[in-house]
């Protein structure tokens, strides 16, 4: 019987992991966990807490249906705790999300969905990070980008036992609107930055960042054309080869002159 682990970076009360619970629990012969952190955590990236306590609360069953703990920590530490010391049963797939709003482009360097999805990955657990177009958590419902995220969850498991780590955007559209699945690439950074700077009632500076969105970057091929043509967008990503391979070459020409350089500026 498979077990899939389920998180998310907006918070345990996020009526978007309640409906992607909901969703997998249906799936045939089938445990599913929750472990996810007590509050919003978004662009929080893959902090972990190393300085501070870690406090867990068990939630009531009757929440999800499924056994489930509350976690004062970050997405990373939620799957940490989950696949080291909460969890007696070995995890087959961790679910990430359903993220409120897209992670597409330069996000996943920031967003917390994803970085609990890579935590899986590096423990060898294939994941998926799973976000929606739907931004706003108090309106509608996330049934459509639950049922994508089921039926890849139940795919996954029979098709491979690797660690693969899929990064699923799926529309804010209707079932009847969606164009399509597109496998892509990640697109280039969709924002230019911008600082907002104001004075709060003691004239002290504040500075805000912010973003501008460029249209322009929503090239064909990528994941942020997909979506924007109301397909849903699957992205493999790339955990744990991050050496530049092709740049070895031309450093390797360096090595002789840093040795002469090192041996001169280091000699007494």
């Amino acid at each position: 019987m498979p077990n899939y682990l389920v998180t998310n970076d907006d918070g345990i009360d996020s009526p978007a992991l309640a409906d992607l619970v909901d969703a997998l629990r249906r799936l045939p012969d089938t445990r599913v966990y929750v472990v996810a952190p007590s509050e919003q955590w978004s662009a929080g990236g893959h902090s972990i807490t190393i300085r501070e306590p870690l406090y867990v609360e068990e939630r009531p069953s009757e929440h999800f249906e499924v056994p489930a703990w509350r976690v004062e920590g970050s997405p990373a530490d939620c799957v940490k705790l989950a696949l080291n010391h909460l969890l007696d049963e070995p995890i087959d797939l961790v679910v990430s999300g359903i993220n409120l709003g897209y992670n597409v482009a330069t996000d996943v360097l920031y967003s917390g969905t994803v970085a609990a999805a890579i935590e899986g990955v590096l423990a060898g657990t294939p994941a998926l990070a799973v976000s929606s177009g739907k931004e706003d958590g108090n309106r509608g419902d996330y049934r459509v980008p639950a049922i994508v995220a089921a039926a890849m969850t139940d795919m996954i498991r029979r098709i491979s036992t690797n660690p693969w780590l899929l990064n699923v955007n799926v529309p804010d559209v209707s079932p009847e609107e969606l164009a399509g699945v597109s496998f892509t690439e990640l697109g280039p950074c969709p924002y230019d930055d911008k600082v907002l700077v104001t004075e709060d009632a003691s004239g002290r500076l504040c500075y805000r960042l912010g973003v501008d969105v460029n249209a322009e970057a929503a090239t064909e091929g990528t994941d942020l054309f997909a979506v924007r043509a109301n397909r849903i967008s699957i992205t493999p990503l790339e955990v744990l080869r991050v050496t530049q391979m092709e740049l070895l070459g031309d450093l390797s020409r360096m090595i002789a002159e840093l040795e002469n350089s090192l041996a001169r500026d280091l000699s007494v």
